[in-house]
């Protein structure tokens, strides 16, 4: 078997696995793909981390169905963030995957006390500030500090965003329309050109598909009313697009706010947290502050630019620190995908998958996890962090009938 996991390993082809098996007159169980899985995170959560003074958290909770959330924490040092670009999941270390049924600032403080004693205390915690974390955090730094606390700038401007929003009737009317454009396209030929959906969880903190599709549908408006013999889908199309043209000065409004979050994004990306961030992207990218022509977008450039300079005072000369959980989120997603429908249900051990995800997997650490952790090692974690799943539930539940 180990043959087969190097051969795996060095060609990163399922196909010629498969192909040696059968030469070997051996086949994977069902199972055995999933397996490997587990144990590779189960090894790399369970791995010794050096103490050190530079360790930046990055936590938040995952949500399943039932009263379920998990707490995870991912990890970077200091010394170890990119020079020149953003964080990859090869940059971060699994920490803590905490399964519990409910959440208090109590418990969060009681884990991070726990997760302490894996790294030495943090230089910094990136959240999203949520309450139960906020309060947690709050009482971990009475003791601890020399942490702090940053505030993700994803969700920061998502906020500032929505405050703009929310007090814009145009785009609670522009919402609406594209809403009911998506049930007028569907069946016809033109389905293509429905607007994205916008997630009610959270929408303020990607609204860019949106503006872009407005952008786009004027463009195919224009070029719609300069055919001359249109056919009939054609002309229901043109029809349906004919209040997008209200839209179109506040379409230019938003694109503008949505142009100076990506500038912000691109330069924060790069140079992180530093003492002087806010001095420095005026420096660099004043002509584009200054070149805003929209109230809106001026009064967000302003608010996004005060909260850089006022986190930016938690940072020590010459260091750098991360001011965004977004990777975490993407992680998030990632994982979702990988449960498939299992994600409307209960955690289960393929939350350890979230290990295998992070971190470099060097063909050392593969076969080392894979020989090191066994079957029943993944199964008494399952047992004492997750307990009865929903679907063993079901299972008890069938199996008198």
């Amino acid at each position: 078997m180990k043959l087969v996991l190097e051969y795996a390993l060095s060609m990163n082809s399922a196909t010629k696995v498969l192909d040696l098996m059968f030469e070997l007159k051996r086949k994977p169980s069902i199972n055995t793909g999933k397996m490997w899985m587990l144990k590779v995170g189960y090894y790399k959560l369970m791995e010794k981390k050096e103490e050190a003074e530079d360790w930046i958290w990055i936590i938040d909770h995952s949500i399943q169905l039932g009263k379920e959330k998990c707490l995870i924490i991912l990890a970077v040092r200091e010394q170890e963030l990119p020079k020149t670009r953003a964080l990859k999941y090869e940059d971060v270390e699994i920490i803590e995957l905490a399964p519990v049924e409910k959440s208090t600032g109590e418990i969060v403080y009681q884990q991070l006390e726990k997760v302490k004693e894996k790294t030495g205390i943090p230089r910094a915690i990136v959240s999203d500030m949520g309450s139960d974390i906020k309060c947690g955090v709050r009482k971990f730094q009475e003791i601890n500090k020399e942490t702090c606390h940053i505030y993700d700038l994803k969700h920061k401007i998502a906020i500032l965003v929505r405050d703009i929003l929310e007090s814009d009737e145009q785009w609670s009317e522009f919402r609406k329309f594209s809403n009911q454009l998506i049930r007028k396209l569907q069946n016809t030929k033109f389905a293509g050109y429905r607007p994205p959906r916008q997630r009610e969880k959270a929408r303020y903190m990607n609204i860019e598909p949106l503006v872009r599709w407005g952008k786009s549908m004027l463009i195919k408006k224009e070029l719609l009313d300069g055919i001359e013999k249109k056919s009939d889908e054609e002309i229901k199309l043109q029809i349906n697009l004919e209040e997008l043209s209200r839209f179109k000065e506040d379409i230019e409004i938003w694109d503008e706010m949505i142009q100076f979050i990506s500038i912000i994004e691109r330069f924060m990306n790069i140079h992180y947290f530093q003492n002087n961030s806010y001095k420095k992207f005026l420096e660099l990218h004043s002509d584009k502050f200054n070149s805003l022509k929209t109230e809106n977008a001026k009064l967000l450039a302003t608010q996004i630019l005060n909260f850089i300079k006022e986190q930016q005072k938690v940072c020590k000369e010459d260091e750098r620190l991360l001011h965004s959980s977004e990777i975490l989120e993407s992680l998030f997603g990632k994982f979702k995908f990988l449960e498939k429908e299992q994600s409307k249900s209960s955690f289960t051990n393929l939350i350890l998958s979230v290990g295998a995800m992070v971190s470099k997997n060097t063909k050392s650490t593969i076969l080392t996890a894979l020989e090191s952790v066994t079957t029943p090692m993944i199964n008494a974690w399952s047992e004492s962090k997750i307990g009865i799943t929903i679907q063993a539930q079901k299972k008890e539940l069938y199996s008198h009938t």
